[in-house]
Parts: C-alpha cells; sequence; structure tokens
C-alpha cells in the first residue's frame, strides 16, 4: 500500500498496469470504490488529468487517504478505472438510446442526438476524451486509451454501416472523422466559451451540422 505524499504527483509502472486493487467482497467495498471513481471522474473534468492531484480526489470523495490508497495507488491506475467506467457507462447509454430508432438511416440520424442528450445528463462525460489523450501519451497506458477509443469508434462505425455507403466511403474511416470531429467540436467550444449554458447551445448547434455532413455523405 502507498501512503507516500509523493505518490500524489508520481507512481511507478507497476501501479500504471493495474487499474486498482480489487474491491473487497463486501457491498460497502464496491459502494467505497464506486464513490471513489464518480470522484476522481468529477475532478478529472474539471481540472484536468494534468492538474489534478490524489490529494484533490481525496478531497472530493469523502473517503479517508488510506482508503483511496487501499483501492488505487496511482493517479495512473484510478484514470484508468475512470475511463473504463465512464467509456462503459457511454457505450451503454448510446446503445440504449439508438435502440430506440429503427436500424438504417433512421438510427444514423439518432446517433448524434443520443450523443448531445448524454454530455447534456452527464457533466463528467466529456472525461473520456480527456483522459484518453492524457493516458495515450504515457507507454504504460497507451493500449488501454486505444483500445477504449477503438471500441466508441466500432460502435459508430456498426451504426453508419447499417445504414448503407457509397462505395467510396468506407464506414469505419468515416466514423473515426465523426468522433474526431465532435470531440474537437466540444474542445474548442469549451475554449471559447466559458459559460455552461451558451456552451451547451453551441455544442447542440454544432452536433446539428455535423449530423447534415454526415447524412450529405452516405445518403447524397
Amino acid at each position: 500500500m502507498a501512503n507516500d505524499p509523493a505518490e500524489d504527483e508520481t507512481s511507478t509502472p507497476a501501479a500504471v498496469r493495474r487499474a486498482g486493487r480489487p474491491p473487497g467482497p463486501t457491498a460497502q467495498g464496491e459502494a467505497s470504490r464506486a464513490l471513489l471513481v464518480d470522484a476522481a471522474a468529477a475532478v478529472f473534468a474539471r481540472l484536468g488529468y494534468d492538474r489534478a492531484r490524489m490529494t484533490d480526489i481525496v478531497e472530493a470523495s469523502g473517503l479517508s487517504k488510506g482508503a483511496v490508497y487501499f483501492y488505487f495507488d496511482s493517479k495512473e491506475a484510478l484514470a484508468v478505472a475512470v475511463l473504463a467506467a465512464r467509456q462503459e457507462r457511454w457505450i451503454s447509454g448510446v446503445a440504449q438510446l439508438l435502440s430506440q430508432a429503427d436500424p438504417g438511416l433512421p438510427r444514423v440520424r439518432a446517433l448524434l442526438p443520443a450523443m448531445l442528450t448524454l454530455h447534456r445528463s452527464d457533466p463528467d462525460a466529456w472525461v473520456i476524451s480527456r483522459l484518453s489523450q492524457n493516458l495515450a501519451q504515457l507507454e504504460a497506458t497507451r493500449e488501454v486509451a486505444a483500445t477504449s477509443m477503438r471500441r466508441w469508434i466500432d460502435l459508430v462505425a456498426e451504426v453508419i454501416q447499417g445504414a448503407g455507403t457509397p462505395p467510396d466511403v468506407d464506414a469505419r474511416e468515416l466514423a473515426t472523422v465523426l468522433v474526431g470531429a465532435f470531440d474537437g467540436l466540444k474542445m474548442v467550444i469549451d475554449v471559447v466559451d466559458s459559460d455552461p449554458a451558451t456552451a451547451q447551445q453551441e455544442l447542440a448547434r454544432g452536433g446539428q451540422l455535423l449530423e447534415r455532413m454526415l447524412m450529405s455523405t452516405i445518403a447524397p
């Protein structure tokens, strides 16, 4: 167990290779771990990975420092756990919303509205893209970040493929561009507009524009 305050800012490769120690067998242990992951997601979303410290996460969680380090002995390990949990929530949420639309073009049209809906309902959803970029810069966690991003791109590609594409359009390449465009749009809006309400409106308008561009590509 790591108790050295230096662990707030540094970690070993061994710590990065695991997404925290496994939770205890009790429901209370699982609840504490989930609470910690949620708190870390909020801190990473607010401060960014580089600025966030383990002490910030300890404070946000309301748990003791010893309890936090029992589950995760490094910031990297905690970030990996946050990415996995939030990505699972994101993909499950998108899939659930898309299941309400008919396959084919109706499901493609429902894709970006589903993404916007989840962003409105979960302010920490953006942490997925941010952590993916941060963890991709670390050798020990690069593949974790890449696998997470590929999973999301594959889902979008599957939706696009279900609607059919022109012979000169590759569904996975189009999905990669769409995911990158949406993430880039959110990043730009965050930079140029600090007001949350206005930013959500701009994201919605940008999402509608991306939807029109997507539809003009697959169904000109």
